[in-house]
């Protein structure tokens, strides 16, 4: 029987166990040990880790987008969401995409991407999320993602 996930705020002895997770999923692609870092003293609260047995299985990042200087938060980031494969299919990426949705809450629309051969795309549109576009190198040369769109009600 698996243990209960548990969602919570990351914290800073959790950022190496973040880091440490993005490069074995993303490999060459993952965010640098210092994007984390300054994720972390940008957004706290929207760092959010899976941990199970306390050790970290997961995490979202969530993010404010700011599109004029009055600071009103009308869009919100969904800007990484990595599982341990591990527990993958267990429904913590669920778990954590609702709770990084209920953390940008107050934003008119949410926005992420993903690569289109990503089987997390089906749980972001079971999610609500629609695609808008593809960009063929939105990661650079050879890396498309499909730009996604949620829209709060």
């Amino acid at each position: 029987m698996v243990q209960t996930i548990i969602i919570d705020v990351a914290k800073k002895e959790d950022l190496q166990a973040v880091y440490q997770l993005e490069q074995r999923l993303f490999g060459d692609h993952c965010y640098p040990d210092f994007f984390i870092r300054q994720a972390y003293d940008c957004w706290p609260a929207g760092l959010l880790v899976a941990r199970h047995q306390d050790n970290v299985v997961g995490y979202v990042l969530c993010a404010p987008q700011f599109n004029d200087l009055s600071l009103m938060l009308l869009e919100g980031w969904i800007l990484a969401l990595a599982v341990d494969t591990s527990v993958q299919g267990r429904g913590v990426g669920k778990k954590l995409m609702q709770e990084g949705m209920t953390t940008l809450a107050g934003c008119k629309k949410l926005w992420l991407t993903v690569h289109p051969d990503n089987h997390a795309k089906k749980l972001y549109q079971q999610l609500g999320f629609t695609d808008i576009e593809q960009e063929n190198d939105y990661f650079g040369i050879g890396q498309p993602r499909v730009k996604m769109m949620y829209v709060v009600e």
